[in-house]
């Protein structure tokens, strides 16, 4: 965890959270690589809805050529590419969005 992403915190919390977080991490990289996917996907969600709040449109990217992207940006070896997102002002209706599971399909109530 890096010393700009604890800049706002208080001291006791920030010692508690490197102290806490490396060993939680260390020697674990599918858990590092979930814990940047599950990052991603928060700030993509976010930039969404922020996006959707001033007028634009949006939508998330997949399929595209990681290594390439990557390459282009000088992504630096201790880094993850994940899905990106367009952001604009949309130029027609986007498509119907097939395969939509109901909310009683997706939710479990108290167990399994």
């Amino acid at each position: 965890m890096s010393a700009l992403t604890l800049a706002n915190a208080p001291k006791e919390v920030a010692e508690m959270l490197v102290g806490w977080m490396g060993p939680f991490h260390e020697g674990r990289e599918w858990l590092q690589r979930d814990e940047a996917q599950r990052s991603i996907g928060i700030a993509m969600q976010t930039m969404m809805l922020a996006a959707q709040g001033m007028g634009y449109q949006s939508c998330p990217m997949i399929g595209f050529d990681i290594e390439a992207v990557a390459k282009l940006i000088n992504l630096p070896d201790d880094h993850v590419m994940g899905p990106m997102v367009a952001i604009g002002k949309g130029t027609k209706e986007a498509w119907p969005k097939p395969g939509q599971l109901t909310l009683d399909q997706v939710t479990v109530n108290n167990g399994f």
